[in-house]
């Protein structure tokens, strides 16, 4: 643990793990990351931008 200049704290560790192994399927998607829609999904589903994004782009 450091403290900064200013009364600001920062804490790092490291953690190792053993990760979980997945079956294998057939499944895949894919994403289109855009600018009117923030993302497109390969199955057509879709996300709209989150305001904040959009007041940015006008």
């Amino acid at each position: 643990m450091t403290l900064g200049n200013r009364p600001r704290y920062f804490l790092s560790f490291v953690v190792e793990i053993q990760p979980e192994i997945l079956p294998q399927t057939d499944n895949s998607v894919g994403i289109d990351l855009g600018i009117k829609t923030f993302a497109t999904f390969s199955d057509g589903t879709k996300i709209d931008a989150p305001k904040p994004l959009k007041k940015r782009i006008k």
